[in-house]
């Protein structure tokens, strides 16, 4: 399954892609809202669709929020965790494969974003 990693921090994005690669994950990594904005664009064109966004909250340029927002603007409707390191994101739902299926906060196991994958892989499935 063809996951996006979004996050500014260098050392987050090689841990959490070297974990979920080894978990069998497909990983493509952006360093701001704007690159993974793009890079799922041209995963799309390239017929190879990202299945799950795991998003930064807070990044350059566009944030996690924006972010999903401006994918629900051009249609794209793909599960996403959000990781933070701040508490004051609101309430989040996980009721459509549009929305944003959970919140972690930072610091995060390599194994419970594994597990939390899973959690959300079956319904994003049922999109491919």
């Amino acid at each position: 399954m063809h996951i996006l990693l979004a996050d500014d921090e260098p050392g987050f994005r090689f841990s959490v892609s070297v974990a979920l690669r080894g978990a069998g994950y497909r990983v493509t990594v952006a360093m701001d809202g704007r690159e993974a904005f793009s890079r799922i664009l041209e995963a799309r064109a390239a017929g190879d669709p990202v299945r799950i966004l795991v998003t930064d909250q807070q990044m350059p340029e566009i944030t996690g929020m924006e972010l999903v927002g401006l994918l629900r603007a051009w249609g794209i409707r793909i599960p996403v965790v959000v990781v933070t390191a701040y508490h004051d994101i609101p309430p989040v739902s996980g009721s459509s494969p549009g929305g944003i299926h959970e919140l972690m906060e930072k610091p995060i196991a390599p194994e419970d974003l594994v597990a939390c994958l899973k959690r959300v892989a079956a319904p994003a499935e049922t999109l491919a």
